[in-house]
């Protein structure tokens, strides 16, 4: 699928938390776009999208390849590299990104310490560069943050020229599952729906994912008040997100 579409990815320096926010105008972004794993890098592969791109350039910077090292080495054996457009981020920071020769315009890239901003079908390179500053500046916020603040910022600034259709924010930790992981997957206002979604993860979702099993706690701490407020209907919960009961 080919995907004209606006990204970041990150790396939290305070955290080494890694992730990557998505929007675009096609559907469900977030099952084909973009890509992290814990300790290792995260990666956003668009325009002519091919996961494979994402998933061996984490295979490699696992193996201790920089984040520009694993680009150049699956861009220069990829056949249909002027179709892709990609961006990286690696687990001490190091970035990269491609924008191929024959992805729409308008097209481009920033790279930098922690961050890539990418775009193609744009309305113009305002999307690119308000993401970059914006992720820059918020470096007090936690990675989730910055990321859908700088998705908010490229879209503010024009976002995807055909209009907007889907969301995404992906963020890894410690563990090998998501510490976030949300879709907005076929909205008018999907990164606005993205913000929407996150507000009520932080009081539904997050707390619970804190609270599971992990490699050194197998057992997990399920604290009472998770308990009841997993009981209980969404609407009943902090946040009052999901539907009503009956």
């Amino acid at each position: 699928m080919e995907f004209n579409t606006f990204s970041i990815v990150g790396r939290c320096e305070r955290t080494g938390q890694l992730g990557v926010a998505v929007s675009t105008a096609a559907p469900a972004v977030g099952a084909y776009c973009p890509f992290a794993r814990a300790g290792v890098g995260a990666v956003s592969s668009q325009s002519w999208c091919n996961p494979y791109l994402a998933y061996d350039g984490l295979d490699l910077m696992e193996q201790g390849l920089s984040a520009q090292e694993a680009c150049d080495k699956l861009l220069e054996e990829d056949p249909g590299r002027e179709t892709r457009q990609i961006g990286y981020v690696d687990a001490n920071g190091g970035s990269a990104a491609f924008t191929g020769k024959e992805c729409p315009d308008w097209n481009g890239h920033i790279t930098g310490t922690n961050f890539a901003t990418q775009g193609n079908l744009l309305m113009g390179s305002g999307c690119v560069s308000e993401m970059a500053e914006t992720f820059e500046k918020a470096e007090q916020l936690d990675l989730v943050e910055r990321l859908i603040a700088a998705l908010e910022a490229g879209q503010a600034a024009g976002g995807d020229a055909r209009g907007k259709q889907s969301a995404a924010v992906l963020v890894v930790h410690k563990e090998r599952y998501p510490l976030v992981d949300l879709r907005s997957d076929e909205h008018r206002f999907p990164v606005a729906d993205l913000r929407r979604i996150y507000g009520i993860s932080k009081l539904q979702g997050l707390p619970f994912i804190a609270q599971m099993p992990t490699r050194d706690n197998p057992l997990g701490g399920f604290a009472e008040d998770m308990q009841f407020s997993m009981s209980i209907g969404p609407s009943l919960r902090p946040g009052g997100g999901g539907g009503k009961i009956g």
